[in-house]
């Protein structure tokens, strides 16, 4: 059984394809200046130095932090050194809990 309908349809979209692509470059010419005149407006100096600084913020942010957790994750030191405060805040907790216990 054949369903007519995917013709009809395919119809349809193609003639609101051809509609909006008939209507895009009017509504692009308008667009572009208002485009322009935000663009030129944002693009100051004071603008574009604060993205770039936060965008190396971010950056730095996520290489430090990786490195950091791949010393405490992949090197023997950094596993000792959490190992170690690990021990250390355990044996104040036993201390502390034993002390209000006594």
């Amino acid at each position: 059984m054949h369903d007519m309908s995917y013709p009809i349809i395919r119809l349809e979209v193609e003639r609101m394809k051809q509609t909006i692509l008939r209507a895009l470059p009017e509504h692009a010419a308008a667009m572009d200046a208002s485009v322009m005149a935000a663009v030129e407006a944002y693009c100051t100096p004071e603008n574009i130095d604060s993205i770039v600084r936060q965008a190396a913020t971010e950056a730095l942010n996520a290489a430090v932090k990786e490195e950091v957790r791949n010393f405490f994750q992949y090197s023997k030191p950094g596993r000792q050194a959490v190992r170690e405060a690990v021990t250390k805040h355990l044996d104040e907790w036993d201390r502390w809990r034993r002390h209000d216990e006594g």
